[in-house]
């Protein structure tokens, strides 16, 4: 059985879901979704499980059972207890972790453990019966071989509709602007404040630079900054209300251009747009010192979040 811990809001656990139902697809297993809900304590790491609106197979189940892997799958929630804590004593979001989870990964894999807090880090299946995987795999090297499947199950079961979706598919040249912000802005997320102002009316006047034509819709957790400090360059712009992240994620697909933020939730929008011919625009550093990241795709443009 392969079992896989949800973190953070929908674009993580999309992640978390892609690489867990990979690794069971490659080995004929099933999967097991571990809900924690230590959201409901306020807890920073994980929100409510947002996955049951999107298409997944039934055979997928979702527990909520309170240290579920504590009980469990003891050798497994040990040993990533001792990783947790030997990061968090060097600085799990000041440093870049990535080498010492690489060399400690043949080890785990043997325990029935995958951990990993960025980038790509093989993964071997081990001889443990029961296997643990842990951490927020943001890389689509996770799921490789398995894309087909991951595009049909992470996407809504019913094509968006509403006057919203009519006008987006209408617009010859529909740009789905992305701003994210909410916890961005909280001084211990520091790492994650690279989007200004200037990167997204650099991005847009790019954006604007390839279709003369394009439209604007932006989506933003804070819709009100967004109209505030939104440099259109000129595009006619429709701001969306703020729905479920499920349903605005629908509706950011059906999108051909997208300005992205350096976000999980921008990058499931703009992989799951069926658009033969999309454009993506991004920041050109995911966090805003050293630390690396694996989500780069080689067709998106790259854009500045520094002055020249």
């Amino acid at each position: 059985m392969i079992y896989a811990e949800l973190a953070g809001g929908l674009g993580n656990q999309m992640f978390v879901y892609a690489f867990g139902r990979a690794l069971a697809l490659q080995g004929g297993e099933e999967l097991t979704l571990l809900d924690r809900r230590d959201w409901q304590a306020g807890a920073p790491a994980h929100t409510a499980c947002a996955l049951t609106a999107l298409s997944l197979p039934a055979g997928v189940r979702i527990l909520t059972e309170p240290q579920y892997a504590k009980r469990h799958l003891p050798r497994q929630n040990l040993a990533k207890t001792l990783m947790i804590k030997a990061e968090q004593r060097g600085g799990m979001m000041a440093r870049d972790w990535h080498g010492f989870e690489a060399r400690m990964a043949p080890l785990l894999n043997l325990a029935g453990l995958h951990f990993v807090t960025d980038g790509y880090v093989p993964v071997r299946r081990g001889p443990a019966r029961d296997f643990l995987c842990w951490g927020y795999f943001q890389s689509p090297r996770y799921f490789a071989g398995a894309e087909a499947a991951i595009r049909r199950e992470l996407r809504s079961p019913a094509p968006p509709a509403g006057p919203l979706a009519e006008e987006i598919r209408a617009a010859a040249h529909p740009v789905c602007v992305h701003l994210r912000r909410g916890d961005y802005q909280a001084p211990e997320n520091a790492i994650f404040q690279v989007c200004t102002p200037a990167y997204y009316a650099a991005a847009v006047a790019a954006a604007a630079r390839t279709w003369p034509d394009a439209r604007l819709f932006v989506f933003s957790d804070d819709p009100d900054w967004a109209r505030a400090h939104l440099q259109t360059g000129g595009l006619p712009a429709t701001y969306a209300p703020r729905g479920s992240a499920a349903g605005d994620l629908a509706l950011m697909q059906l999108c051909r251009g997208f300005v992205m933020s350096n976000s999980t939730y921008s990058w499931w929008a703009q992989y799951l747009a069926p658009a033969q011919d999309k454009r993506v625009w991004a920041p050109d550093r995911w966090y805003a010192h050293t630390k690396q990241t694996d989500l780069y795709l080689p067709d998106w443009q790259k854009i500045p979040t520094q002055p020249a």
